[in-house]
């Protein structure tokens, strides 16, 4: 044991000193502390004051941390295995990969912290609470404010969220079978490829929270108020194959490609086929036949429809965000509100690169399309079709407007010229991809 896991105990025994309201009892007052690797078990730590500890990689069994202030605390890869933290305030704290199974979170708070970072010393970043990664099996999470953390990919299998604030957290690849979510508040919440079997969400507040690729079908809505959310409404009316690649595409997205496999649609026949709300992002479709399906509200990021058939397709709200549409027709298809700008490529690790990607529509047939509204900057549109598109309001900012034919669209209101000035070294990179 080092010098200051040593020193730390000293404090920890007068700290029991002061909560059995004894002679020489001192509360236990420590800040930015590093205690990594320290082992504790059992130990009652309530009241505490532990700013910003690092406690990563410690073994903290049966440690009780109730009503104790632990802002801005580092428990990456700890071991905290039936602890508890009620109404600790744990806002900004950090949990990533951490072992939580049946710690009780009851009532705590773990809203985003307010120490500010300055990003390229102008950007002020809040530090938002984590717990990506982590195994939270059996947690309570009972009326705790978790409103805006980051849970991507936990386990939360059994977790109790009854009455949480869930507001806009990120739950995405998170496997949340039999949880608990009855009269939570998950408004703006996403959910994304996220597991919900034999799941409650009795009574819970959904409104307009993202939910693609989820099935619903094994999972209690019964009062849950979905106004507004973004999710698939039939899954069960899916081809079986489309069916399967799917699951296996969400897979490989949760997983970083680790797992699964990316969805291979090369010539298919999915007309009429209803596609609405899914994750799609970087599939293939080359040369399917797709006409008259729905793909409103889908993520369709990096997403390859070279040559497909789109004709009176529904691609409202959908993101095409650097997708390929070389080739492709959509004649009268719906892309009211879609985005078909630039995407930020990232590296296999999931860091970004700082270079955008464009969407191409190079030689697409755009002929009677629906683009109102519709987010073309930076968009590569040589020698596409837009005869009789409704271009109104649309964003053509940064597009070679020389190369395509645009005399007979509507143009009522769209946002035309070059890219702003911010985005002008970006659109220069791209030209030597």
């Amino acid at each position: 044991m080092n010098d200051r896991s040593m020193e730390f105990l000293k404090q920890v025994r007068d700290h029991l000193m002061y909560l059995k309201l004894r002679p020489g009892g001192v509360r236990l007052q420590a800040k930015a502390v590093d205690l990594s690797g320290l082992r504790l078990k059992g130990f009652t730590l309530n009241s505490a004051v532990l700013t910003q500890v690092n406690f990563s990689d410690a073994e903290l069994e049966g440690v009780s941390f109730d009503m104790s202030d632990l802002f801005g605390a580092n428990f990456s890869r700890a071991v905290l295995v039936g602890s508890r933290f009620v109404r600790a305030d744990l806002r900004g704290a950090n949990f990533l990969k951490a072992n939580l199974r049946s710690t009780d979170f009851e009532e705590a708070d773990l809203r985003p912290g307010q120490i500010l970072t300055f990003v390229s010393g102008r950007e002020e970043v809040r530090n938002r609470t984590n717990l990506q990664d982590a195994s939270l099996d059996g947690v309570n999470f009972k009326n705790a404010d978790l409103s805006h953390a980051d849970l991507t990919n936990s386990a939360l299998r059994g977790t109790d969220f009854a009455g949480a604030n869930l507001f806009a957290a990120n739950l995405a690849g998170a496997d949340l079978s039999e949880a608990n979510f009855t009269g939570a508040k998950l408004k703006q919440a996403i959910l994304n490829g996220a597991t919900l079997n034999q799941t409650i969400l009795r009574n819970a507040d959904l409104r307009d929270a993202v939910m693609r690729n989820v099935d619903f079908t094994k999972a209690d809505v019964v009062g849950a108020n979905l106004n507004g959310a973004i999710y698939m409404k039939s899954t069960s009316a899916l081809p079986p194959d489309v069916r399967r690649m799917l699951d296996s595409h969400t897979l490989w997205i949760n997983s970083g490609g680790a797992r699964g496999e990316r969805a291979d649609f090369t010539g298919m026949d999915l007309r009429g086929v209803d596609l609405t709300a899914v994750d799609l992002s970087g599939a293939v479709f080359r040369n399917a036949q797709m006409s008259e399906a729905s793909l409103s509200n889908a993520q369709l990021s990096l997403t390859d429809f070279g040559g497909a058939n789109l004709s009176r397709a529904k691609l409202d709200q959908a993101i095409l965000t650097g997708a390929n549409l070389m080739g492709a027709d959509l004649t009268g298809a719906r892309a009211g509100d879609a985005d078909f700008g630039r995407v930020e490529l990232r590296k296999p690790d999931g860091t970004p690169t700082g270079r955008l990607w464009p969407a191409n529509l190079t030689g697409a047939t755009l002929s009677g399309i629906d683009l109102r509204g519709a987010r073309l900057s930076g968009a590569r549109i040589t020698s596409a079709v837009f005869e009789n598109a409704n271009l109104c309001s649309a964003d053509l900012r940064g597009c070679d407007e020389d190369a395509a034919d645009l005399t007979r669209a509507y143009l009522s209101g769209a946002r035309r010229g070059p890219l702003p000035v911010r985005e002008e070294g970006d659109a220069a990179a791209l030209l030597a991809v």
